[in-house]
């Protein structure tokens, strides 16, 4: 969950003498937070795929990683929440069945960056037919923003403004 960027930044706060400040800190991130699940909150949950690499077996997020709680947070169901692990690979096929109506393509800005992965899916015999492919329903996030940090929070608000345009 959210909470233990939250303790981090406590934690960090208390170390550097700088309380004040990482409480406020924190308590922004909350209210933004907030505000973003009060407004996806009665939305049908949306079925999210999160694609991070590889092409023989796809490298994605599980139960533990991160990304499943802002999926959480932004209103989805992260389709591998299933996985007892952050990250790891799974197969084309189970994806597929379980149709993914929205992508998180992990953009890390090294040329071909998230277009490659989209290409790819398009073109793949599986993929190419789940809901989220067929409509291009996607967001590019970089690594920076899904992996524990600050940078969380704001993706979070572009995962729910991607997937829930409507609601903003």
């Amino acid at each position: 969950s959210m909470d233990l960027l939250y303790g981090d930044i406590e934690k960090l706060g208390k170390i550097f003498g700088k309380e004040p400040e990482a409480e406020k800190l924190v308590s922004g991130w909350k209210a933004q937070l907030a505000d973003i699940t009060a407004k996806v909150g009665d939305r049908e949950r949306t079925r999210v795929f999160l694609y991070d690499s590889g092409e023989d077996k796809p490298f994605t997020s599980g139960k533990f990683a991160i990304p499943n709680a802002m999926i959480a947070a932004a209103g989805g169901d992260n389709i591998m929440a299933d996985m007892q692990t952050s990250w790891g690979n799974t197969d084309w096929e189970t994806l597929a069945s379980r149709n993914p109506q929205f992508l998180i393509l992990l953009d890390y800005q090294d040329g071909g960056g998230y277009r490659k992965l989209l290409e790819f899916l398009k073109v793949h015999p599986a993929m190419k037919e789940t809901d989220a492919v067929r409509s291009e329903h996607f967001v590019a996030l970089r690594y920076a923003e899904l992996t524990p940090g600050p940078a969380n929070i704001e993706a979070i608000g572009k995962i729910a403004r991607a997937m829930h345009p409507e609601a903003f």
